[in-house]
């Protein structure tokens, strides 16, 4: 059951950060569903295959979101941040070229985040704990994400 809720929650950073130049429409509300009969021996296996369904089912809105906070921070329309990684550059590269730091960036996105995972455990989806565990593991995978050149 941890691993179910605390999988899509460090993955769906992971991609928030990754910002894959594909199409940007929002396909609506990330939400996680968990099988109701998975049987307790194979809970870990039917964890990882849940989260990577829910990726796959909101790649798009997830990007999207990366998408917007980056380039409100760098400040730039979302729309030309695309183009500009379409051309080989990274966010990294881009932010620089617009006079802000790639940390910046990397904060943003964490900060945005970390607000998805407060909210997750004040319903009750996260335990302090495991929230703790996800903010310490974003940052770093924010900044690798954020320097990959696609």
């Amino acid at each position: 059951m941890l691993k179910k809720l605390i999988a899509p929650v460090v993955l769906s950073g992971a991609l928030l950060g990754s910002l894959a130049i594909g199409g940007v429409a929002f396909a609506g509300t990330p939400t996680t569903t968990a099988p109701a009969s998975a049987p307790a021996a194979s809970a870990t296996h039917t964890g990882r295959h849940a989260a990577r369904e829910w990726l796959r089912a909101n790649r798009k809105s997830i990007r999207k979101a990366g998408i917007t906070i980056s380039a409100t921070t760098i400040g730039v329309t979302p729309q030309a941040l695309v183009a500009e990684l379409r051309t080989g550059k990274s966010i990294a590269q881009v932010a620089s070229e617009h006079g802000v730091s790639a940390q910046t960036v990397v904060d943003a996105l964490t900060k945005a985040a970390d607000a998805k995972v407060a909210d997750a455990v004040t319903a009750g989806k996260l335990t302090q704990a495991q929230a703790a565990k996800v903010d310490a593991a974003l940052p770093a995978r924010l900044t690798k994400a954020v320097d990959k050149v696609r």
